[in-house]
């Protein structure tokens, strides 16, 4: 837990200080309407480990008042390159036959720490574009493998072992510092963006993709109401 905490406060300080002319973009991320039923998916073997029960292809948590979490806001502009990226290792675990966690967020050139914490064989099976893809196995209470993604873009990540869409994952690899992943209140905030207009999407591996417009100004922080449309965002 501390050094997932770590990671997270790394995350946030890609920069050594935010410009002085900056302010914190902050919000909740909501679903409007309704979600229709996930596919279901169930491990084909080790159900000792994985459990027999079916479970979500690809889950929508949600909290009260249908808060959204594991949604990625971020800025939607170009990458920066002069940006320090930090020291601190990433980590992502296969634990319960899950990635843990399911959506990470990293810097480019970061090394991210690959475990496998279950007592079965994982794989760890990226389907990049921009990066070079990357499949090895991971065997129970096998040393962990350091692996590192250059390019910014979002990187689907499965487990063939245990039946095809049991296991997902997406690895971000941050174009730039203004990147956030809603916790279970809906809730993220980026901290130091430069004042003027920019366009914030906030992206959800199910729920797809909304942009809204937003503008940082001297008052130091913009506080956003962000809604995805649910069920029409289903039909995309």
């Amino acid at each position: 837990m501390i050094r997932w905490f770590l990671a997270v406060l790394a995350l946030a300080l890609f920069v050594a200080a935010p410009p002085v002319d900056a302010g914190d973009i902050a919000g909740v991320v909501r679903v409007k309407g309704s979600i229709p039923p996930a596919d279901v998916v169930r491990a084909t073997t080790d159900l000792a480990v994985c459990g027999a029960a079916s479970r979500a292809a690809i889950p929508v948590r949600l909290g009260s008042d249908n808060a959204l979490a594991d949604a990625v806001a971020f800025i939607a502009h170009e990458r920066l390159d002069d940006w320090r990226v930090p020291s601190t290792t990433f980590v992502m675990d296969q634990r319960g036959c899950e990635f843990v966690p399911r959506i990470l967020v990293i810097p480019p050139g970061a090394t991210l720490e690959v475990r496998n914490s279950d007592r079965s064989l994982h794989n760890f099976h990226t389907l990049s574009e921009l990066n070079p893809r990357m499949n090895f196995a991971q065997r129970a209470g096998g040393r962990p493998r350091q692996v590192r993604f250059e390019q910014p873009e979002f990187v689907p990540v499965i487990c063939d072992v245990h039946g095809t869409g049991f296991m997902r994952a997406w690895i971000v690899v941050a174009a730039h510092p203004y990147y956030a992943v809603t916790d279970t209140n809906g809730q993220f905030r980026l901290p130091g963006v430069p004042q003027g207009p920019h366009t914030l999407a906030v992206w959800h591996e199910r729920l797809g993709r909304v942009t809204v417009p937003v503008t940082v100004g001297a008052e130091g922080e913009v506080r956003l109401d962000i809604l995805f449309p649910g069920a029409a965002a289903e039909q995309k």
